[in-house]
């Protein structure tokens, strides 16, 4: 969840497009699927209540979800 929840500060911030994050972590990683595409099979929804659970538990900013993350889950949106 921290992997995902960082990846999507990374668009929150304008540092990069969702398939730049997916594609360098690929790439890097030789996983088969980036963050991004993994936080829409696990669903963002379900993300967020892990991450909110885990702040909620040890009130570490580490876990505390992206603004964007809420604002997705609260649109009803997928990464593209």
């Amino acid at each position: 969840m921290l992997t995902i929840n960082e990846a999507i500060f990374l668009l929150h911030e304008n540092v990069a497009q969702a398939e730049d994050v997916d594609s360098i972590f690929k790439s890097c990683f030789d996983h088969k699927m980036g963050p991004l595409e993994t936080a829409n099979l696990i669903g963002l929804d379900t993300i967020l209540l892990s991450l909110e659970v885990l702040y909620d538990s040890f009130k570490d900013p580490k876990y505390r979800p992206s603004p964007l993350l809420q604002k997705m889950v609260d649109a009803g949106l997928k990464w593209p």
